[in-house]
Formats: structure tokens, sequence, C-alpha cells
């Protein structure tokens, strides 16, 4: 359902068994569910916290884990994985019906990089990262709606720069092969919030999308369109956030705003 449907009149006729309309008839609505996703980000505390579980359950049905399935909290130390944190939120989310976001296989801002990755050669990171992908990918493989796969590609390069410029194609492409029916984002920050990043901007996102899915292997996957959303002072600009969800909107993919968080005004008060 878009956004004009959600918005649209609807008008009720009210009437007996007979077919005869009811006059002056009250009518009372009551939402029992939510069908717009609308979900919060979760963290470790969660495990511990009674009143954090009870909160969060009461509110919401989608999440994403704020650190907890990326790759530096999986394997602080090489050979070393441990899920544990992860695998518990995830046994209470699906204890409550709250759909998870994997967040995320893969990060490309060298400074998110486990410590020991860092340092690697070219053929020793492209083991681990192979290591890396089949490992969190295979583990929750049908448990998610949502990999973000290679995180904040257009912006950062630490794979490609590595191991060649189709080293996000290659793990698209492994992250489909182990668990085809979740829908694979791009997950990118500033292509709504500022138009001045071209880097980012809703063209290069869709460039950058179209050469992932036209590798080789690629083209049956189920892509989504992620935009974080970290608004600075002064925004959101509504007028460009429309123009471009109505740019990427032309692909014909689901877009999902995937950690949206706005700063506070210097005189808002909260």
């Amino acid at each position: 359902m878009n956004l004009q449907e959600r918005k649209s009149k609807v008008r009720f006729k009210v009437t007996y068994g007979n077919g005869t309309a009811v006059d002056s008839a009250t009518v009372s609505i009551k939402q029992t569910r939510s069908e717009f996703p609308f979900g919060c980000g979760m963290n470790f505390h969660i495990i511990d916290s009674t009143d954090y579980q009870n909160w969060f359950a009461s509110r919401f049905k989608y999440t994403t884990f704020t650190n907890q399935m990326k790759w530096y909290s999986n394997e602080p130390k090489q050979g070393q994985e441990n899920y544990t944190v992860a695998d518990t939120m995830v046994k209470f989310a699906q204890q409550n019906g709250i759909s998870i976001r994997g967040h995320n296989i893969l990060w490309d801002d060298p400074k998110y990089q486990p410590e020991w990755v860092k340092n690697l050669t070219s053929d020793e990171l492209r083991k681990a990262a192979a290591k890396r992908v089949d490992s969190v990918v295979s583990r929750y493989a049908g448990q998610l709606i949502a990999w973000d796969v290679m995180n904040e590609n257009l912006h950062f390069s630490f794979f490609e720069d590595k191991l060649g410029k189709n080293a996000s194609s290659r793990y698209f492409k492994r992250a489909y092969e182990l668990d085809p029916k979740t829908t694979m984002f791009l997950n990118e920050f500033n292509t709504i919030e500022y138009s001045n990043d071209e880097d980012v901007d809703p063209i290069s996102y869709m460039k950058k999308l179209s050469v992932i899915l036209s590798n080789p292997g690629n083209q049956g996957i189920l892509a989504g369109i992620g935009l974080e959303g970290h608004f600075g002072v002064g925004q959101p600009n509504l007028a460009y956030m429309r123009s471009v969800l109505d740019i990427l909107s032309s692909t014909g993919l689901p877009i999902w705003l995937t950690e949206v968080d706005v700063v506070k005004e210097p005189n808002q008060v909260l």
C-alpha cells in the first residue's frame, strides 16, 4: 500500500440484514495491528532488563540490533567467533513476534573493521571476509527480513581497495546464495539528508546498486534500498526528501529508512 492509498478517504455504508440503510448509525474503529513497518534499534541491555523487554515488545514489531550482528562484535579476535548475545536477542525478538533486519554482514568503512582485520594482506582479507559472510548469513538464514550486505560502500571502499572493484557485488552474490529468500540491502547515509553529498545522491545510489545487481549471478537477488536518515540541525528538508524518494522509487525496489535520528535543535525543548 502506497502513501496515497494510506491517506485516501473511506466511505462506510451501514445496512440491516435485509439491505435497508441504517439511519444515524454510529461506527467505531479500533486498530488491532499496524501494517506499516515501524521499529526501533535494540541493544544488548534488553537481555537482562525486564522493563526494557516489556517496553520494547509492547511498542515495536521491527528491530535492528545496534551492534550485536556486526563483525567486530561477533569475532573480536581472529578465529574466536561469539554469537551468544546476538542469539539471545534473536530468540527474544522471535518470541515476541518482532521482525529483525540483519545489520550488517560487512562494513566498508576502514574505521569499523575488527582491529585484527585492518592489517591483513589482500589474500588474508579475502579468506577472512569469505568466512565472515558464510558464518553470519548461514547462522541466521531464514530468520531475518533483511540483510545490510555491504554497509556504506558508496562513501567507503575498504574491501574494494584491497580485493577489487567487484568486491561488494561478490558478497551480495554469496549472501544471496546462502539466504535467497531474504531481501539484500545497500545501506547508506546522506542520500536523503544532504543534497550536496554527490557521492550518495539518488543517481549515484542507483548506479551503484545497478552495478551490484548486474554482476553475474546477482540478477535474481531480492534487493532493497536502505537510507539511514541521520538528520542534523535544520533538517529534514522535506522537499528534498520527496524528490529523492520519487527518484529511487522508479527502481520499483522497497525503500526503508533504517537508522533514523534527529539532532536536537539548540533551543528545542523535548
